[in-house]
């Protein structure tokens, strides 16, 4: 106890003078960080997993963070405090995609940053970040899928049937690659196919032909960005 009373009274354990126009200062910043990192989120988003609360947490951390870096400053007892208060709350929220949480330590590591009145280092690291997760997001880096999507449909057997369907796929398609083939007691064949289009805006024209083929019926036409990778 006379150890931490020590350390509370000494100029290592004791709060740093910081006036209300640099916590101001520091509190936009982080606002403003916070949202530019919240926005490029929201930009770059692909998946199922979004969440309206989850944006609006990266903006609030961001100035909950520089607000405790304000009041910790270089004190260990209000550090010690902090951590212990903090460990009383209990995160039940399990994040369901991965990048969210390098969103999260983002508004983690800004709200630290300008909480300990480090300007250049957030503001570089902010724009350097969002540069790299549009980059990430333009470039559909880590994607796997060569396709832009998949056709289902019913055809009746025939080698001429299918002669003439492999060409209008052909016609609209780079490449196609049948996928499943499943066969019905009533003499048709369910096939379904992914598909490299010419012009993914066009898909339409290539279910409208398929449509008006003889013995060709339920068709159905699915993009990639209805089924994202996440």
């Amino acid at each position: 106890m006379e150890l931490l009373g020590r350390l509370a009274g000494s100029g290592l354990g004791g709060p740093t003078a910081l006036s209300l126009e640099d916590a101001a200062l520091a509190l936009v910043l982080a606002f403003v960080l916070g949202q530019l990192a919240a926005w490029t989120y929201v930009y770059t988003h692909t998946g199922l997993s979004y969440s309206r609360t989850f944006v609006q947490s990266i903006v609030l951390l961001t100035l909950i963070i520089a607000l405790g870096m304000m009041v910790i400053g270089t004190s260990l007892v209000i550090a010690f405090g902090l951590i212990g208060a903090l460990a009383v709350i209990r995160f039940r929220n399990i994040l369901k995609d991965t990048r969210d949480t390098a969103f999260v330590f983002w508004a983690l590591v800004t709200g630290m940053a300008s909480g300990t009145q480090k300007y250049g280092l957030a503001i570089t690291g902010t724009v350097l970040l969002c540069g790299i997760v549009l980059y990430l997001h333009w470039t559909s880096f880590g994607s796997r899928h060569s396709s832009d999507g998949f056709v289902r449909f019913r055809v009746r057997e025939g080698e001429g049937g299918l002669g003439a369907l492999h060409a209008v796929l052909k016609r609209h398609c780079r490449s196609s690659q049948l996928m499943s083939q499943r066969f019905h007691q009533t003499g048709a064949t369910e096939m379904a196919y992914r598909l490299t289009m010419r012009d993914p805006l066009r898909a339409e024209n290539l279910v409208a032909e398929l449509q008006r083929m003889e013995g060709v019926s339920n068709v159905t036409f699915v993009l990639h960005e209805e089924q994202t990778e996440v």
